[in-house]
Order: structure tokens, then C-alpha cells, then sequence
């Protein structure tokens, strides 16, 4: 029987996001991709007219939920997850954007190439923009884009945090889903669960517009975001990599391989 389901899911949540989520959809859909998507929105019970706005926009990869009353957005987060039909997934934030028409195709070749991508995460840089869509600065600028096993560095958030990467289903429902008792960073202890199975690998290029307004989730105050940091570490203090960690410096060796062979390609090539 032939598989009908797509094969990338774009997971959007949203929440009071009319100004922007117009923008988002649109950066989603006109990606330069040969692989069947889906858009999957939920919206958490806005009260702007975020709704009528994704309603106004007639694509049938579009699928819309709703939820009448809010949950948050960790909740959120997870029904996306056990809602996606794609066999690999990533996100975008209802107020942020894809700034490159071929992010996805980029992440997409990679994860296409790696050793085992099961167990591989493609990501892109970040460039931080304000609520007008101006460039304020690139993630990569305050801290480096890193490759291979990332869990410690991720941790110590020593290296550019990884967001809106793409990966394969199984991998992304394979940790446990997001903390809902956190309100704030629970992409952060979501993505330390996912470093400690898989490897990392980088495009260099900016795919992510990363929106920094009043209204948005980085706008919470400080000693909210400093008593959730502390939680975080101490939930994974003494952790490791679960399962075999030779398997996964194995993994990164031969990704280091391929890395090593593109680019003496390139130098070559120029």
C-alpha cells in the first residue's frame, strides 16, 4: 500500500500571533522543497484574529486545530507532536519566520546524507529579528555553531542552541515530550533529551527569523528565566548520554568524515 503521509511536517503553534502569523505561513509554504509537507497549526484559544487569518489562507497542506481554551505552550508543543503525520518533523513559532526559501531543502540533503538519520539533527543559524522584521544579530554571532554530540554543550550553553531543526519523527517522540511544569525553557530540556540520542549537524546558513517583541515568551522577566535555568540544571545534573555512547563518538567520527571529504571537495572545486 503506498504511504500517503507527507514526509516533512512543519509544526506551528500560536497563540495572539495576527500580526505575524500570516508572514510565518507564507515563509512555510514557499519553500523550495521536493518533498511532500504538511503545515500543522494549533491554535491555543487566541483572542486577536489569529484564526481568521489562517482560515483566509487556502492550502490544502495547511491543517488547522484549535483549542477553546488555553494550555500553554508546552502543551501545545506535545499535541503537535502526537499530531504531525510526517516522518520528519520540524517547527516555526506563529511569530517567527523561515528567511531562506530553501531552508528546508538544505536540512533535508544533510539529514538525506548522514550515516544514520534516525539518529541525526539538522539545524540552521538564527537571526534574531524585532517585531518589524529587522535583523538585530545572528545566534552564531554570541555563540558557535557546533557539530556532533552536543549534549554538554547544550547544557552549559556554551554553543548556539539549537531551534526549528528538522529530524525524524521517531527521534522527536522518542524523549518524552516537553515539560509542561515549566513555563518558560521547556525547548531547552526537550533539546537536552534529544542530545543525549542523536548527533548534530549544521547547514551554515540562516534559515530562522527568530522574532524578539515585547509580547513573545524571551520577553519574560528575568528571575522567571533564572529560577527555570536552575531548574533545568538540576534535573540534568549527573546526566549523560542514555544508551551506547561509543555508538554515538562512532557516528560522529564518520560524520566528521563526511564534513572532512565536502570540504577539501570545495577547495578543490574553487
Amino acid at each position: 500500500m503506498e504511504d500517503d503521509r507527507p514526509m516533512i511536517s512543519v509544526m506551528m503553534p500560536c497563540c495572539n500571533n495576527a500580526r505575524y502569523i500570516e508572514a510565518a505561513i507564507t515563509s512555510v509554504l514557499s519553500q523550495q522543497i521536493d518533498v511532500p509537507l504538511e503545515l500543522l497549526i494549533i491554535d491555543d484559544a487566541s483572542s486577536d484574529d489569529s484564526v481568521d487569518r489562517i482560515k483566509a489562507i487556502d492550502d490544502p497542506r495547511i491543517r488547522l486545530m484549535q483549542n477553546q481554551t488555553n494550555r500553554g505552550i508546552a502543551r501545545v508543543r506535545n499535541e503537535l507532536l502526537d499530531a504531525a503525520s510526517g516522518h520528519f518533523l520540524t517547527s516555526l513559532d506563529g511569530d517567527d519566520v523561515y528567511v531562506d526559501a530553501c531552508k528546508l531543502a538544505r536540512e533535508w540533503e544533510l539529514l538525506q546524507n548522514a550515516p544514520e538519520p534516525q539518529r541525526t539533527i539538522v539545524y540552521s543559524d538564527v537571526r534574531w529579528i524585532d517585531g518589524d522584521g529587522q535583523t538585530m544579530l545572528t545566534a552564531s554571532a554570541i555563540a558557535p555553531p557546533m557539530e556532533g554530540i552536543l549534549y554538554q554543550a547544550i547544557l552549559d550553553r556554551r554553543v548556539m542552541i539549537p531551534r526549528d531543526f528538522l529530524l525524524s519523527v521517531d527521534l522527536a517522540r522518542g524523549v518524552g515530550g516537553f515539560d509542561a511544569t515549566l513555563p518558560i525553557y521547556e525547548d531547552w530540556d526537550y533539546k537536552l533529551r534529544l542530545a543525549q540520542k542523536a548527533v548534530f549537524r549544521y547547514t551554515g546558513c540562516v534559515g530562522i527569523g527568530y522574532r524578539r517583541h515585547g509580547s513573545g515568551l524571551s520577553a519574560a522577566a528575568a528571575p522567571l528565566h533564572q529560577k527555570c535555568q536552575a531548574i533545568i540544571r538540576k534535573k540534568h545534573a549527573g546526566e549523560g548520554f542514555d544508551g551506547d555512547p561509543m555508538r554515538l563518538l562512532k557516528l560522529a567520527g564518520r560524520l566528521h568524515g563526511i564534513l572532512t571529504r565536502n570540504r577539501l571537495r570545495s577547495r578543490k572545486a574553487a
